[in-house]
Protein backbone atom coordinates (compact mmCIF):
# COMPACT_ATOMS: atom_id res chain seq x y z
CA UNK A 1 0.00 0.00 0.00
CA UNK A 2 2.96 2.27 0.44
CA UNK A 3 4.24 2.15 -2.97
CA UNK A 4 0.57 2.47 -4.63
CA UNK A 5 0.36 5.63 -2.91
CA UNK A 6 3.41 6.86 -3.37
CA UNK A 7 3.40 5.86 -7.29
CA UNK A 8 0.66 7.56 -7.66
CA UNK A 9 1.18 10.98 -5.92
CA UNK A 10 4.59 10.67 -8.39
CA UNK A 11 2.44 10.33 -11.26
CA UNK A 12 0.29 12.94 -10.56
CA UNK A 13 2.78 15.20 -9.44
CA UNK A 14 5.20 14.61 -12.46
CA UNK A 15 1.90 15.20 -15.25
CA UNK A 16 1.04 18.49 -13.22
CA UNK A 17 4.61 19.87 -13.43
CA UNK A 18 4.74 18.99 -17.30
CA UNK A 19 1.60 20.57 -18.01
CA UNK A 20 3.48 24.12 -15.72
CA UNK A 21 6.39 23.61 -18.21
CA UNK A 22 9.20 21.98 -16.72
CA UNK A 23 11.60 19.77 -17.40
CA UNK A 24 12.80 16.30 -16.71
CA UNK A 25 14.87 17.43 -13.51
CA UNK A 26 12.40 19.61 -12.64
CA UNK A 27 9.44 17.15 -13.42
CA UNK A 28 11.30 14.04 -11.55
CA UNK A 29 11.51 16.62 -8.69
CA UNK A 30 8.19 17.63 -8.15
CA UNK A 31 6.89 14.06 -8.81
CA UNK A 32 8.67 12.76 -5.99
CA UNK A 33 8.23 15.90 -3.68
CA UNK A 34 4.50 14.76 -4.08
CA UNK A 35 4.87 11.02 -3.55
CA UNK A 36 7.86 11.42 -0.79
CA UNK A 37 6.98 14.87 0.90
CA UNK A 38 4.50 14.04 2.94
CA UNK A 39 5.55 11.20 4.60
CA UNK A 40 9.11 12.78 5.10
CA UNK A 41 7.52 15.87 6.95
CA UNK A 42 5.79 13.36 9.28
CA UNK A 43 9.56 11.46 9.97
CA UNK A 44 10.99 15.38 10.34
CA UNK A 45 7.67 16.24 12.93
CA UNK A 46 7.90 12.85 14.69
CA UNK A 47 10.93 11.04 13.97
CA UNK A 48 12.60 11.85 17.27
CA UNK A 49 9.19 12.29 19.80
CA UNK A 50 8.70 8.01 19.17
CA UNK A 51 8.92 6.39 22.59
CA UNK A 52 9.65 3.34 20.78
CA UNK A 53 11.94 4.74 18.29
CA UNK A 54 14.40 7.56 20.16
CA UNK A 55 16.46 9.23 17.86
CA UNK A 56 15.08 7.97 14.26
CA UNK A 57 17.90 8.70 11.89
CA UNK A 58 17.41 10.70 8.68
CA UNK A 59 14.03 10.18 6.61
CA UNK A 60 11.93 6.90 5.23
CA UNK A 61 13.89 7.05 1.67
CA UNK A 62 17.11 7.62 3.29
CA UNK A 63 16.94 4.69 5.43
CA UNK A 64 15.08 2.48 2.30
CA UNK A 65 16.00 3.70 -1.00
CA UNK A 66 13.42 1.45 -3.00
CA UNK A 67 10.73 4.24 -2.08
CA UNK A 68 12.98 6.78 -3.59
CA UNK A 69 12.93 4.29 -6.80
CA UNK A 70 9.63 4.21 -7.11
CA UNK A 71 9.77 8.06 -6.71
CA UNK A 72 11.87 8.39 -9.57
CA UNK A 73 10.76 5.61 -12.11
CA UNK A 74 7.28 6.45 -11.82
CA UNK A 75 8.18 10.43 -12.34
CA UNK A 76 10.39 9.20 -15.32
CA UNK A 77 7.75 6.66 -16.85
CA UNK A 78 4.96 9.44 -16.63
CA UNK A 79 7.35 11.93 -18.06
CA UNK A 80 7.92 10.16 -21.34
CA UNK A 81 4.46 8.90 -21.80
CA UNK A 82 1.94 11.83 -20.69
CA UNK A 83 2.73 13.88 -24.36
CA UNK A 84 2.37 10.90 -25.97
CA UNK A 85 -0.77 10.03 -24.80
CA UNK A 86 -1.84 13.85 -24.92
CA UNK A 87 -0.95 13.10 -28.57
CA UNK A 88 -2.56 10.56 -29.19
CA UNK A 89 -5.92 11.37 -28.26
CA UNK A 90 -5.58 15.04 -29.85
CA UNK A 91 -4.82 12.88 -33.44
CA UNK A 92 -7.99 10.85 -32.54
CA UNK A 93 -10.30 13.76 -32.04
CA UNK A 94 -8.59 15.23 -35.33
CA UNK A 95 -8.58 12.23 -37.07
CA UNK A 96 -11.56 9.95 -35.18
CA UNK A 97 -14.26 12.32 -34.02
CA UNK A 98 -14.11 15.74 -36.29
CA UNK A 99 -12.61 13.73 -39.69
CA UNK A 100 -9.27 13.85 -41.60
CA UNK A 101 -11.61 15.06 -44.87
CA UNK A 102 -13.10 18.11 -42.74
CA UNK A 103 -9.21 19.51 -41.37
CA UNK A 104 -7.94 22.53 -43.05
CA UNK A 105 -5.22 22.22 -45.41
CA UNK A 106 -2.70 23.29 -42.30
CA UNK A 107 -4.22 20.21 -40.04
CA UNK A 108 -6.21 22.81 -37.99
CA UNK A 109 -10.01 22.40 -37.48
CA UNK A 110 -12.13 25.23 -38.79
CA UNK A 111 -15.75 26.10 -37.00
CA UNK A 112 -18.00 24.53 -39.25
CA UNK A 113 -16.10 20.93 -39.12
CA UNK A 114 -15.99 21.64 -35.08
CA UNK A 115 -19.75 22.55 -34.72
CA UNK A 116 -20.90 19.80 -36.72
CA UNK A 117 -18.06 17.74 -34.57
CA UNK A 118 -19.84 18.65 -31.19
CA UNK A 119 -23.18 18.15 -32.45
CA UNK A 120 -22.81 14.22 -33.77
CA UNK A 121 -20.24 13.29 -30.85
CA UNK A 122 -21.68 13.94 -27.42
CA UNK A 123 -18.07 12.12 -26.10
CA UNK A 124 -16.06 15.19 -27.89
CA UNK A 125 -18.28 18.46 -26.61
CA UNK A 126 -18.19 16.76 -22.85
CA UNK A 127 -13.89 16.52 -23.25
CA UNK A 128 -14.58 20.23 -24.09
CA UNK A 129 -16.61 21.36 -21.17
CA UNK A 130 -14.20 19.44 -18.74
CA UNK A 131 -11.33 21.07 -20.18
CA UNK A 132 -12.23 24.42 -19.55
CA UNK A 133 -12.73 23.75 -16.14
CA UNK A 134 -12.34 25.35 -13.48
CA UNK A 135 -11.65 28.59 -15.38
CA UNK A 136 -15.48 28.52 -16.06
CA UNK A 137 -18.01 26.53 -14.14
CA UNK A 138 -20.31 23.42 -15.83
CA UNK A 139 -23.68 24.94 -15.18
CA UNK A 140 -21.82 28.13 -17.50
CA UNK A 141 -20.48 25.92 -20.06
CA UNK A 142 -23.35 23.70 -20.68
CA UNK A 143 -25.47 26.51 -21.76
CA UNK A 144 -23.22 27.66 -24.02
CA UNK A 145 -23.45 26.88 -27.56
CA UNK A 146 -20.99 24.91 -30.14
CA UNK A 147 -20.11 27.98 -32.01
CA UNK A 148 -19.28 29.91 -28.53
CA UNK A 149 -16.97 27.54 -27.36
CA UNK A 150 -15.07 27.25 -30.70
CA UNK A 151 -14.63 30.85 -30.00
CA UNK A 152 -13.24 30.61 -26.50
CA UNK A 153 -10.56 27.73 -27.48
CA UNK A 154 -9.56 29.36 -30.62
CA UNK A 155 -7.03 31.28 -28.35
CA UNK A 156 -5.03 33.56 -31.29
CA UNK A 157 -8.51 34.40 -32.82
CA UNK A 158 -7.36 32.84 -36.01
CA UNK A 159 -10.05 31.33 -36.72
CA UNK A 160 -9.39 27.61 -36.54
CA UNK A 161 -8.36 25.39 -33.84
CA UNK A 162 -4.61 24.10 -34.69
CA UNK A 163 -3.31 21.22 -33.83
CA UNK A 164 -1.39 22.98 -30.62
CA UNK A 165 -4.43 24.17 -29.06
CA UNK A 166 -6.20 21.56 -29.15
CA UNK A 167 -3.85 18.94 -27.53
CA UNK A 168 -3.54 21.90 -24.65
CA UNK A 169 -7.56 21.10 -24.45
CA UNK A 170 -6.34 17.45 -23.66
CA UNK A 171 -4.07 18.24 -21.23
CA UNK A 172 -6.63 20.47 -19.41
CA UNK A 173 -9.46 17.75 -19.72
CA UNK A 174 -7.41 14.94 -18.27
CA UNK A 175 -6.34 17.25 -15.54
CA UNK A 176 -9.98 18.05 -14.64
CA UNK A 177 -11.31 14.57 -15.71
CA UNK A 178 -12.56 12.26 -12.90
CA UNK A 179 -10.18 10.01 -13.80
CA UNK A 180 -7.71 12.17 -11.63
CA UNK A 181 -9.96 12.70 -9.17
CA UNK A 182 -9.89 8.84 -8.75
CA UNK A 183 -5.71 8.59 -9.37
CA UNK A 184 -5.51 11.55 -6.66
CA UNK A 185 -8.17 9.76 -4.17
CA UNK A 186 -6.49 6.48 -4.31
CA UNK A 187 -3.17 8.04 -3.38
CA UNK A 188 -4.78 9.32 -0.34
CA UNK A 189 -6.86 6.83 0.88
CA UNK A 190 -3.74 4.53 0.51
CA UNK A 191 -1.68 7.32 2.74
CA UNK A 192 -3.88 7.88 5.17
CA UNK A 193 -3.54 4.25 6.43
CA UNK A 194 0.28 4.17 5.58
CA UNK A 195 0.67 7.60 7.97
CA UNK A 196 -1.47 6.55 10.55
CA UNK A 197 -0.40 2.78 10.53
CA UNK A 198 3.46 4.08 10.64
CA UNK A 199 2.58 6.87 13.55
CA UNK A 200 1.04 3.78 15.92
CA UNK A 201 3.79 1.33 15.10
CA UNK A 202 6.45 4.41 16.55
CA UNK A 203 4.35 4.19 19.78
CA UNK A 204 3.36 7.94 19.15
CA UNK A 205 -0.59 8.95 21.06
CA UNK A 206 -3.90 8.72 19.22
CA UNK A 207 -4.64 12.16 18.76
CA UNK A 208 -1.34 12.28 17.15
CA UNK A 209 -1.28 9.33 15.32
CA UNK A 210 -4.60 10.13 13.62
CA UNK A 211 -3.59 13.96 13.11
CA UNK A 212 -0.27 12.30 10.77
CA UNK A 213 -2.78 11.22 8.22
CA UNK A 214 -3.47 15.06 8.11
CA UNK A 215 0.49 15.86 7.53
CA UNK A 216 0.94 12.71 5.19
CA UNK A 217 -1.55 14.78 2.65
CA UNK A 218 1.24 17.65 2.50
CA UNK A 219 3.07 16.65 -0.51
CA UNK A 220 0.31 16.96 -2.60
CA UNK A 221 0.02 20.49 -1.16
CA UNK A 222 4.01 21.30 -1.98
CA UNK A 223 3.23 20.20 -5.36
CA UNK A 224 0.76 22.96 -6.41
CA UNK A 225 3.26 25.24 -4.49
CA UNK A 226 6.34 24.28 -6.38
CA UNK A 227 3.92 24.33 -9.95
CA UNK A 228 2.11 28.11 -8.89
CA UNK A 229 -1.47 25.98 -8.70
CA UNK A 230 -4.24 27.85 -6.28
CA UNK A 231 -4.44 25.84 -3.28
CA UNK A 232 -7.88 26.45 -2.68
CA UNK A 233 -8.74 24.64 -5.70
CA UNK A 234 -5.76 21.91 -5.97
CA UNK A 235 -6.11 20.85 -2.28
CA UNK A 236 -9.78 20.67 -2.20
CA UNK A 237 -10.47 17.85 0.19
CA UNK A 238 -6.62 16.69 0.69
CA UNK A 239 -6.77 17.42 4.91
CA UNK A 240 -10.14 16.91 5.70
CA UNK A 241 -10.24 13.25 3.68
CA UNK A 242 -7.37 11.84 5.08
CA UNK A 243 -7.63 13.10 8.54
CA UNK A 244 -10.80 11.94 8.37
CA UNK A 245 -9.78 8.22 7.20
CA UNK A 246 -6.70 8.14 9.96
CA UNK A 247 -9.23 8.90 12.50
CA UNK A 248 -11.21 6.06 12.04
CA UNK A 249 -8.50 3.97 11.78
CA UNK A 250 -7.40 5.08 14.97
CA UNK A 251 -11.03 5.27 16.73
CA UNK A 252 -11.64 1.34 15.58
CA UNK A 253 -7.87 0.20 16.66
CA UNK A 254 -8.85 1.66 20.41
CA UNK A 255 -12.35 -0.48 20.32
CA UNK A 256 -10.00 -3.58 19.23
CA UNK A 257 -7.78 -2.52 21.81
CA UNK A 258 -10.75 -2.61 23.93
CA UNK A 259 -11.94 -6.09 23.45
CA UNK A 260 -14.37 -5.49 20.25
CA UNK A 261 -13.65 -7.08 16.94
CA UNK A 262 -12.81 -4.84 15.06
CA UNK A 263 -9.85 -6.93 12.86
CA UNK A 264 -6.74 -4.95 10.60
CA UNK A 265 -8.60 -5.69 7.41
CA UNK A 266 -11.88 -4.28 8.44
CA UNK A 267 -10.08 -1.14 10.02
CA UNK A 268 -7.82 -0.55 6.57
CA UNK A 269 -11.06 -0.92 4.37
CA UNK A 270 -13.20 1.62 7.14
CA UNK A 271 -10.50 3.98 6.49
CA UNK A 272 -9.78 4.16 2.83
CA UNK A 273 -13.90 4.18 2.49
CA UNK A 274 -14.21 7.15 4.56
CA UNK A 275 -11.54 8.85 2.92
CA UNK A 276 -13.04 7.57 -1.05
CA UNK A 277 -16.54 8.56 0.29
CA UNK A 278 -15.80 12.25 1.42
CA UNK A 279 -13.55 12.50 -1.55
CA UNK A 280 -16.52 11.50 -4.14
CA UNK A 281 -18.94 13.25 -2.33
CA UNK A 282 -17.39 16.56 -3.18
CA UNK A 283 -17.17 15.81 -6.55
CA UNK A 284 -20.84 14.91 -7.36
CA UNK A 285 -21.25 17.87 -4.70
CA UNK A 286 -19.41 20.21 -7.44
CA UNK A 287 -17.62 21.96 -4.57
CA UNK A 288 -15.62 21.85 -1.52
CA UNK A 289 -16.99 20.06 1.46
CA UNK A 290 -15.51 22.65 3.90
CA UNK A 291 -16.75 26.62 3.39
CA UNK A 292 -14.23 29.46 3.68
CA UNK A 293 -14.20 31.35 6.67
CA UNK A 294 -16.11 34.18 5.20
CA UNK A 295 -18.31 32.23 3.27
CA UNK A 296 -18.53 31.45 -0.48
CA UNK A 297 -17.21 34.52 -2.46
CA UNK A 298 -20.07 35.53 -4.51
CA UNK A 299 -17.66 36.76 -7.19
CA UNK A 300 -16.81 33.24 -8.44
CA UNK A 301 -20.38 32.74 -9.62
Amino acid sequence: MDYVGLALFSVVGTQVAGDAGFNLVGCTLVGCVAGLGGRSINNLLYGSSSPLLKQLPGVFWARNSLYLAVAIGSSLLTFFAWPVYCEKVSEHYLENVIGKEKLEQDGSVGKNAFVEACERNEDFINTIRIGMLPKTKMTALEELSASELFHRIDLDSSGTICAKELKLLVQDRVRNSWEMYAIDTAALASISVAGVHGAIGMGLHPIVAACSGVTMSLGGILRDVFCGRDLAVASQSYAFATGAGSTVYVLTRELALRGYPMIAIFRILLSMGTTISLRYFEYVRGEPLLAPMHGKNDMDD
